[in-house]
């Protein structure tokens, strides 16, 4: 990771949570030849939650910064995210998008789009966890990620952040772009209602203080309404941001994204109801 930041004033810690096309000796490799990358592997695969904590564990600096293995980090995000965590405990960064491929830029708008490059900086009431960062202190007194779910355990440690009296950041000056190798059409789909069965939980859990209206209670009336919810939220995403109106030719996909979370949002509650799932 070449960075504006000294290699002697970072430290990278990767963590391979239980590969099999040989990441792991990759990893020891560079880490061998860079004395401030520590590398992790686990036998098996244990989750975000629990790899994240892991990372957390290993790490020896009082600023925490976490980035996904399918994000790039601009040049000066280190130093950038740091200069926010000296005054701010919870620091959200900038997701920008690859401009090329439809549905990646869609799909990127449509998940990431409160911290697309075009957003002010200031208080914001999610964070992602493809770019944030922490004070240590606020993760220790967190008890760090929860190891029982499988997913938006980054929501979660932000709501509870959010609940002990923390105000999350966004920062525009420090910018990763989130670039997977997966995403199609149907593995944008597949994300965005698996996505929502889990943070519609939490949208009930933590709903005085997100203030989550009624229609997103009911299974029935996020059917019913999910066209009219995906209309809406696409119009306000980019009226929001109006650097976004350049791709403007994105919104349909955004907009059937926006539709299937709310089936997934549904999906979520039954289920819920059911017994079926409690915490994913």
């Amino acid at each position: 990771m070449q960075q504006t930041a000294g290699p002697y004033n970072f430290e990278v810690v990767v963590i391979d949570d239980g590969s099999d096309d040989g990441t792991d000796e990759v990893l020891r490799e560079i880490s061998l030849r860079h004395s401030n990358i520590l590398s992790i592997t686990n036998v098996r695969n244990l989750g975000l939650s629990s790899a994240r904590n892991l990372g957390l564990a290993a790490a020896s600096g009082e600023y925490i910064l976490f980035m996904d293995d399918d994000c790039i980090a601009y040049r000066d995000w280190v130093e950038r995210m740091c200069d926010c965590l000296a005054a701010r405990a919870v620091v959200a960064g900038a997701v920008d998008s690859p401009k090329s491929g439809c549905v990646m830029l869609a799909h990127n708008i449509a998940h990431f789009h409160p911290f697309m490059p075009g957003r002010k900086s200031g208080p914001v009431d999610f964070i992602a966890g493809a770019n944030m960062g922490f004070q240590r202190g606020v993760l220790e007194g967190l008890q760090g990620f929860d190891e029982g779910r499988r997913l938006a355990g980054d929501t979660q440690l932000c709501l509870k952040a959010r609940s002990a009296g923390y105000v999350p950041y966004l920062t525009q000056d420090a910018v990763i772009v989130h670039d997977p190798d997966y995403i199609t059409l149907s593995g944008a789909v597949k994300s965005s209602y698996l996505h929502a069965e889990t943070t519609i939980l939490l949208r009930h859990e933590f709903s005085s203080l997100l203030g989550t209206p009624f229609f997103l209670k009911s299974p029935l009336l996020l059917r019913l309404l999910s066209p009219l919810i995906g209309l809406t939220v696409t119009a306000k995403v980019y009226f929001m941001n109006p650097r976004l109106l350049r791709w403007l030719w994105a919104a349909p996909i955004v907009c059937l994204l926006k539709l299937i979370w709310c089936w997934g949002a549904a999906s979520g509650l039954r289920k819920a109801k059911e017994g079926i799932i409690s915490n994913p």
